[in-house]
């Protein structure tokens, strides 16, 4: 656990917020995929911690970085009591936690696809991150779906990256018009077959239709799972998903949070 200090809490709109804490002994450590434990109060209520995703960490990734950020959305009491927080406020941080996405490597005719929905977009963009500072970064390309352009929250974060963003909205407002794993199977039909590779993070539905067209195309693919995962370090088990063949019970949070889809079970 870490005390740290709120430095920007930003109301980017349709109930998301963008929270800033410097946390210089727990910012180098974080790695694309991982996941902090938030305490959102000095009392018991509400008494569990919740668990997001690190979107960012400045100024840069690495033992230089000293502010994580954070991507949420105002759901519940806990982040209803979140929205409250302030600058100079402490708040209470437990991570790095969860294993880091993979770094997969695709051939140079290829495409590392990496498809994000709602709150799906943080682990992305944090992985997006530490692919620009690698000089032998795999060709990569991001997708973001919502169901409306104003839902599609951080994409311009992508294209000040310089990463080919697309994005694909339910009502057309906004790129494709339509979800964005139809997107993906467009895209995915003008990439080689056995050159394409993906990480996709997103609502529940979003994950196992990305699910069913990784074993469908026979790509390596993992999802980033959003399971809410109380304790955070595997004690609770209340995060659990069966392994395929249903003979035991896998802790997303000390497991994941992301599995390759050949590891997913028909229901997750």
């Amino acid at each position: 656990m870490e005390p740290s200090t709120i430095t920007r809490n930003e109301d980017l709109g349709e109930g998301w917020f963008l929270l800033e804490v410097h946390a210089p002994s727990l910012a180098p450590r974080v790695r694309a995929g991982q996941f902090v434990q938030v305490k959102v109060s000095e009392g018991d209520d509400p008494l569990i911690r919740r668990p997001f995703s690190v979107s960012d960490v400045l100024p840069e990734p690495g033992d230089g970085a000293e502010r994580i950020q954070i991507l949420y959305q105002v759901v519940g009491p806990g982040t209803r009591r979140m929205q409250r927080f302030r600058p100079e406020e402490p708040v209470d941080l437990l991570g790095p936690l969860g294993n880091p996405l993979p770094h997969p490597e695709v051939p140079s005719n290829g495409l590392l696809l990496l498809v994000g929905g709602g709150i799906g977009v943080a682990p992305l963009h944090m992985l997006c991150r530490e692919l620009a500072a690698r000089a032998d970064a795999p060709p990569h390309k991001v997708l973001l779906g919502a169901r409306r352009r104003s839902l599609l929250v951080g994409w311009e974060a992508f294209e000040r990256l310089g990463v080919d963003t697309e994005v694909s909205t339910d009502d057309g407002s906004a790129g494709h018009a339509g979800n964005v794993v139809e997107l993906a199977r467009r895209v995915l039909d003008t990439v080689p077959a056995g050159a394409a590779a993906g990480i996709g993070c997103g609502p529940h539905g979003m994950n196992v239709a990305l699910r069913d067209l990784s074993l469908e195309r026979e790509i390596p693919f993992w999802i980033s799972l959003e399971n809410y995962m109380p304790c955070g370090f595997g004690a609770c088990f209340g995060c659990v998903i069966p392994t395929p063949d249903g003979s035991r019970y896998r802790r997303v949070c000390v497991e994941g949070p992301a599995f390759p889809t050949s590891e997913l079970p028909a229901v997750f």
